[in-house]
């Protein structure tokens, strides 16, 4: 089987040259020339194993021509090595963003010749998957939060208004730090062009740019960063922000420098084949460490995912790229709000109101993840979570009542903990209503799960119509749990728009589906019936 190769150049003599070079072996290889406008036809008829362009074919048509190469699936692979009569370090720094992959200096010799084929067949791969690894981040970005990726939010009249730790991590700095030391230097088009041309592409329509430059962190070390941003409207199509996200690609860089380096001394060693192989062996090492940083990234977007979608709709998001609302019948749906809490924020430092509003819900969610129980978001001070969704189930109304009385239980508790430090205790009401909703995702740019329909409303007047340390539940919820607890009919209650709903305080599970005397934990009878559900 012959190999092939494809070798473009207007002039003659570079392909008679490689005819010269390659004579004892044109059994081995079939040899296909090409003008320079003509590559990608070319390639794409020919599906060469390798192509070599001559210096003198690198114009305009040359470059679109490789340009389209890396573009197209069935070509993006075929490694492009340039055939030059000058140093590889001499003007040609800007041709790696074109596809090429390798220099050769004009006049080689047939083993030159063979080494860099197999320098650049071992290579095509591993760039293949970084730049296909690198789309994948970079979707996933704006859903990073925790990741070691730097994220950075820059507002519409160039200010940096948020950065995560992983940019924190990256750089050294903390966010005031960064500012104070590079602001007047980062938004200056005569300081910092690339990421003034970015933002300048942003506003012509582009939707996301890629660069690179280099930059120092706090201590001193030189880091390359690989940036992409990205620009975020309004519903009016106005930009209101920018997201950047920021990678350290100073291993790559410092890879692609190693090799820059070897392949100059490849023109030395072309009798030492030993040393050669040493050194391709060392490519392969730093190529299957680059692999197990890609991979080590990719779980940490999945895990990031996970944080803010369901599992099964996060799955769907990253396989089809959309998520497809969908109906369900049967959902019990949860809210709680404290009492009294606009007040709190007037005596309250806002740093310890925080903390301590987020003892509360981190509490909360450990609860209801014992139950089957999704949280759908929380809006200040308001908690809302529901059963039966995303996979569904008919146990929901009996799962989110015992969470609800869990809830209330720790509010006791909790208060009783603050009554003795003479503190304020926070007081909660909570409402419970069991109906139909349609569930999925929303947003283009950050994503968000949420829930609608007529049940959200009737839950939040659950809520609203309740009283502290109390559950309060639908005559709808009611008709599910009614065999399984105890529970003080309250009638009709009227709420929002002359609207009269029944409603029923839940005071405890029956004496003989408890373990506890205070009717909160089921028994094992009880379990045994629940697991039927």
């Amino acid at each position: 089987m012959s190999y092939k190769i494809l070798i473009a150049s207007d002039k003659g003599n570079s392909f008679h040259y490689l005819q010269e070079t390659l004579n004892d072996d044109l059994d081995r290889f079939e040899i296909v020339r090409s003008l320079r406008n003509e590559i990608y036809q070319t390639a794409l008829k020919a599906k060469p194993n390798i192509i070599l362009i001559s210096v003198d074919s690198l114009a305009k048509n040359g470059i679109e021509s490789i340009m389209s190469l890396k573009q197209d699936n069935s070509t993006n692979r075929i490694p492009v090595i340039l055939i030059t009569e000058y140093s590889p370090r001499t003007n040609f720094d800007r041709v790696f963003e074109y596809g090429i992959v390798d220099f050769i200096r004009k006049p080689y010799t047939k083993d030159e010749l063979l080494m860099r084929i197999e320098a650049a067949e071992s290579r095509k791969e591993f760039q293949h998957e970084i730049y296909i690894e690198h789309e994948l981040l970079r979707e996933l970005s704006i859903v990073a939060k925790k990741t070691a990726t730097g994220v950075v939010i820059i507002s519409h009249d160039n200010e940096i208004e948020w950065v995560n730790e992983g940019f924190e991590r990256m750089y050294g700095y903390s966010l005031e730090e960064f500012k104070e030391k590079f602001e007047s230097i980062i938004f200056d088009p005569g300081r910092n062009p690339k990421l003034a041309d970015a933002i300048e592409q942003c506003k012509n329509g582009a939707e996301s740019i890629l660069y690179e430059q280099k930059w120092e962190t706090k201590y001193g070390e030189p880091i390359w960063i690989q940036t992409t941003l990205t620009p975020v409207y309004n519903e009016q199509d106005i930009i209101i922000k920018y997201i950047a996200i920021e990678s350290n690609v100073t291993a790559l860089k410092e890879a692609e420098e190693r090799l820059e380096a070897k392949n100059e001394s490849l023109i030395t060693l072309t009798e030492h084949l030993e040393s050669s192989n040493l050194l391709l062996e060392k490519q392969r090492e730093e190529i299957e460490k680059q692999k197990e940083f890609i991979e080590e990234q990719r779980k940490k977007s999945d895990e990031l995912l996970l944080n803010i979608l369901p599992f099964e709709t996060a799955e769907q998001l990253k396989k089809k790229g959309f998520a497809k609302s969908k109906q369900y019948k049967l959902v019990s749906i949860l809210f709680t709000d404290f009492k009294n809490f606009s007040n709190l924020t007037n005596v309250m430092d806002s740093q310890e109101l925080v903390k301590e509003l987020n003892v509360y819900i981190q509490k909360f969610d450990e609860i209801i993840e014992g139950h089957y129980i999704e949280k759908i978001k929380t809006i200040g001070d308001a908690f809302m979570c529901a059963g039966g969704l995303p996979l569904r189930n008919k146990s929901n109304p009996i799962d989110v009542t015992l969470a609800g009385l869990k809830i209330q239980k720790f509010m006791r508790d909790y208060a009783e903990e603050k009554r003795k430090q003479n503190e304020t205790p926070w007081e909660l009401r909570l409402g419970i209503h069991t109906g139909e909703v349609i569930a999925g995702v929303i947003g283009k740019k950050k994503f968000a799960y949420d829930i609608w329909g007529d049940a959200v409303n009737k839950a939040s007047r659950m809520e609203q119509s309740g009283e502290v340390e109390k559950v309060n539940v639908s005559g709808d919820t009611y008709e599910y749990i009614k065999d399984y607890f105890e529970c003080t009919h309250r009638g009709k209650v009227e709420v929002k728009n002359n609207v009269q709903l029944d409603m029923y305080f839940v005071n405890r599970l029956k004496p003989e589906f408890s373990e506890d005397k205070e009717g909160i934990t089921p028994n094992a009878e009880f379990l045994k019936i629940l697991s039927k559900y």
